[in-house]
């Protein structure tokens, strides 16, 4: 059993290094050749929309960045 966890915790954790990464090519992308350059989507705004939905929403707000945070720090 603790093989099965260690495998999708191993699994997961790649997915999310994998996403980071995409993450910040489509950044650099949106500087470099401008909004919605990748597929139509424009990268920063987006950022820039969740960022504010987490200063709009208060203690869920909060607790949702710091949800996002431990993600991006690990």
């Amino acid at each position: 059993m603790d093989k099965v966890f260690k495998y999708f915790n191993d699994f997961f954790k790649g997915l999310a290094g994998l996403i980071m990464g995409l993450l910040a090519l489509s950044i650099v992308a949106d500087f470099l050749f401008g909004p919605g350059s990748i597929a139509g989507i424009n990268v920063i705004s987006n950022i820039s929309a969740v960022v504010a939905d987490f200063a709009g929403g208060g203690v869920i707000g909060l607790i949702g960045l710091m949800i996002v945070w431990s993600l991006i720090t690990k």
